[in-house]
């Protein structure tokens, strides 16, 4: 068996957004029974890594861990909180869940813990 080892080189393949769920809006007709508006607010789309870590399924839940990398430039600091969303299409899985820790990796960008669940 051959295992080739520079597929792939690219260090952050994938394309990543973190955001924050917007609270839902009341129409401006007042019609409550519509479907309701929930903005959302981008705080950062990102050139990423996504590697899954972990996943179950149970009483009909299905979940899912995993760890996100992407680059941090000289001087920049985190601006990613615990709570925030993340989203990604990883080679045409839809990716999407929410932080639970993030900090620097060791190898000088950053590291995101994402958990995601679907019942």
């Amino acid at each position: 068996m051959y295992i080739d080892r520079h597929r792939n080189k690219e260090e952050y393949p994938y394309q990543g957004t973190f955001y924050i769920k917007g609270e839902p809006q009341v129409p401006e007709d007042g019609d409550l029974f519509s479907e309701t508006v929930m903005e959302e607010q981008i705080i950062l789309e990102t050139e990423c890594d996504v590697t899954e870590t972990q996943r179950a399924f149970a009483s009909g839940a299905i979940t899912a861990s995993y760890d996100v990398y992407y680059p941090l430039k000289d001087g920049e600091t985190i601006n990613i909180d615990r709570g925030y969303m993340f989203r990604a299409d990883v080679s045409g899985l839809n990716i999407v869940g929410m932080v639970v820790s993030v900090g620097h990796s060791q190898l000088g960008g950053v590291h995101a813990y994402i958990k995601s669940s679907e019942v």
